[in-house]
């Protein structure tokens, strides 16, 4: 996290009295994106913090000028450094999109794989409604299993 320049390497610890949880990126990705459209809507500039700008893999922060969306990375970032740590973080919380695919790797994965070996194997994003009919079945599946 950056703000005026300055990178808060314990964002914890920074915002202790906000009550974070230890995994906000879902909820933040949606709750960012709504401001966005919102503004691209109204025909506004707008800057803040996007999921997945231009196809890129996590969160970044935007400027929308005159319509058009544009990364507005902290000084000394280049968009390379901040495409490959969000590649790595997202390969470190279990899911990566691979093209059309996406894939789940690590403890996701194996754990996924205990309950549901073909639905661990990942899937193609088109198909992303019947794959949220299968999660929703396995988790009313475990959930019975308590």
């Amino acid at each position: 996290m950056w703000i005026d320049g300055q990178e808060i390497t314990d964002v914890y610890g920074a915002f202790a009295d906000i009550r974070l949880t230890p995994e906000p990126v879902i909820d933040i990705s949606g709750a960012s994106g709504v401001p966005l459209v919102l503004a691209m809507a109204a025909g506004e500039d707008w800057t803040g913090h996007a999921p997945g700008p231009g196809g890129r893999p996590g969160g970044y922060p935007v400027a929308l000028r005159d319509g058009r969306l544009a990364l507005r990375l902290p000084p000394g970032v280049t968009e390379e450094e901040a495409v490959a740590w969000n590649r790595a973080f997202e390969a470190r919380g279990g899911l990566v999109i691979d093209g059309d695919r996406a894939v789940y790797t690590g403890a996701l994965r194996d754990a996924l794989a205990r309950h549901s070996p073909a639905l661990a194997e990942g899937f193609a994003i088109r198909d992303i409604e019947s794959v949220h009919a299968d999660m929703r079945a396995l988790r009313d599946r475990l959930q019975d299993m308590r």
